[in-house]
């Protein structure tokens, strides 16, 4: 009964953080609250809703810019926390990285709804009739059901990932293991100074960590 509250309550994040209300319900924060009172694990939940609210606040968007999703970041955070065994402190920096890989391609599903809500507006203005309260009303279901489905696929994806990663990783302390996983992320750091789209350096990033994980 939680988890499909805490799913039902996924939508109605995404709709306060895009469409509507934006009565501060999809802040991290406020997130992890709920999510703690609905899974009996407040303390921990507030902990990964203070990491990504201190996200949040440094992404400032500035006119058409999306910010980057940070209250998916701490949906997943406090959902995995809830569902997952941690028993040494590398098992958090691990799914704290899996969840930020997460956080692009559920930020970039934020435009799929955007181009479905212009579609309908320029159909409606080239027939000549526009019925606000019809688009007012798609855009507040779609924003709803986009919070529903790419919320709940990227925690479960990112579960079987953990999983599958924690199942093929020696919990002990390994020096050049940790030395080649810190080369590879100050390595993309140089990848933001390339002219290309965002996607496609986010995509070259994940093949860079793909093969590293198959070299090792």
């Amino acid at each position: 009964m939680n988890v499909a509250l805490a799913v039902l309550y996924s939508g109605l994040i995404s709709v306060d953080r895009f469409a509507a209300f934006n009565m501060m319900l999809s802040r991290p924060l406020v997130v992890s609250l709920v999510l703690g009172l609905l899974f009996g694990n407040s303390l921990e939940c507030f902990f990964v809703g203070i990491i990504f609210e201190a996200i949040g606040l440094v992404d400032v968007p500035f006119g058409t810019r999306v910010p980057k999703e940070d209250s998916f970041g701490a949906f997943a955070g406090c959902s995995l926390l809830y569902f997952l065994p941690h028993t040494h402190e590398p098992n958090y920096v691990l799914l704290f990285l899996l969840i930020l890989l997460m956080m692009y391609p559920v930020t970039l599903s934020l435009h799929i709804t955007r181009a479905v809500n212009k579609k309908l507006y320029l159909r409606q203005q080239r027939s000549g009739r526009i019925y606000p309260l019809r688009l007012l009303v798609t855009g507040f279901c779609f924003s709803y059901a986009r919070g529903i489905v790419f919320y709940t696929l990227g925690t479960f994806i990112i579960f079987h990932v953990y999983s599958f990663l924690h199942g093929n990783r020696n919990t002990d302390i390994n020096f050049y293991l940790f030395s080649l996983m810190a080369f590879a992320f100050l390595s993309g750091y140089v990848l933001r100074f390339l002219s290309a789209k965002t996607y496609l350096k986010y995509a070259a990033f994940m093949l860079g960590l793909l093969i590293g994980w198959v070299i090792l």
